[in-house]
């Protein structure tokens, strides 16, 4: 049933070099998946060694979105020039579809590998696997939040372009110290800040008059599935992106490198944290608790 591996981290961190079938040691596999305690990965000692060491960042999922964001940047960087000259409906649509494509990709991996390749074997909810209608559901739903991601990414564009917002050129990083320093501390901050911005933002939406209208519709899927991480109102998906708009609207020196890093984990993180399975390297055994309880674990355990 795959084996136990000790590892310490933020969010659910990788079990050694073994992407699927593996568990952290404080996972007990004579328990039922998603019944063991994880009291001894919460509190503010273990968020700090994870801090000081790093280890949040490099030995954890983290590490993982990094690249993508990067790759993304130099690959497919924003077209900052283009939006100089006004809006136009062809840069949108090729950005939809390259967001399409990465996001698609990566949240079909997880649902592939885990619910018809059957790469994990202890599900949260033995037995239980979507409908058609759940994946309809929850496909739409995903759909809008990878459109409003785009036409964020199409807004901050403009914004640099205009002169608005303040950015730096990798020509300018690169040449100075001082700014390539700066951008290195918030790639490091990027997944902390997101951990605390979700915590406030998700117990608001807890609200009852926001859950009712707007929350409400995320937990329909009280057995998440890979999809169901981004299937949200579009009004939380809006409050849910606000976490990219705080610090490059308000800070300067920024690359754009920092808005990419910020939309993929939040576009990237709730895909295998949503699985329903607990033996695999992204896992949440924290967040399915959530949907499992519904009002406890608002954030991950770092928060905890």
């Amino acid at each position: 049933n795959g084996r136990n591996l000790l590892v310490e981290g933020a969010a659910m961190p990788l079990a050694g070099l073994v992407p699927f079938g593996a568990v952290p040691a404080w996972v007990k596999l004579e328990l039922a998946p998603g019944g063991s305690s994880q009291i001894s990965e919460l509190g503010w000692k273990k968020t700090l060694r994870s801090v000081l060491s790093l280890s949040y960042f490099h030995h954890a999922p983290n590490l993982v979105w990094f690249v993508v964001a990067l790759a993304l940047h130099v690959g497919a960087p924003y077209d900052i020039s283009g939006a100089r000259d006004g809006w136009a409906l062809e840069p949108f649509l090729q950005r939809l579809a390259l967001n399409f494509g990465v996001a698609g990709l990566y949240y079909s991996f997880f649902y592939v590998a885990l619910y018809h390749l059957s790469w994990a074997k202890r599900k949260f909810k033995p037995g239980s696997y979507p409908t058609m209608g759940n994946m309809a559901h929850n496909l739409w739903y995903w759909s809008l939040g990878v459109l409003q991601w785009t036409a964020w990414e199409c807004v901050m564009t403009r914004l640099w372009a205009t002169g608005m917002v303040p950015f730096v050129s990798d020509a300018q990083l690169l040449a100075s110290p001082a700014l390539l320093a700066w951008n290195a501390l918030w790639v490091l901050i990027v997944p902390l800040w997101r951990d605390l911005h979700f915590y406030v933002a998700h117990r608001f939406i807890h609200i009852r008059a926001v859950y009712r209208f707007v929350h409400s519709l995320h937990h329909r899927c009280t057995d998440p599935e890979p999809f169901s991480g981004m299937t949200m109102h579009p009004v939380e998906h809006l409050y849910y992106f606000s976490n990219a708009l705080v610090p490059t609207l308000y800070l300067s020196g920024l690359s754009p490198l920092v808005f990419q890093w910020i939309f993929v984990h939040l576009s990237l993180a709730p895909g295998a944290g949503h699985s329903g399975w607990e033996d695999h390297f992204q896992a949440d055994q924290y967040h399915y608790v959530h949907h499992a309880k519904f009002e406890c674990n608002y954030g991950s355990p770092p928060s905890g």
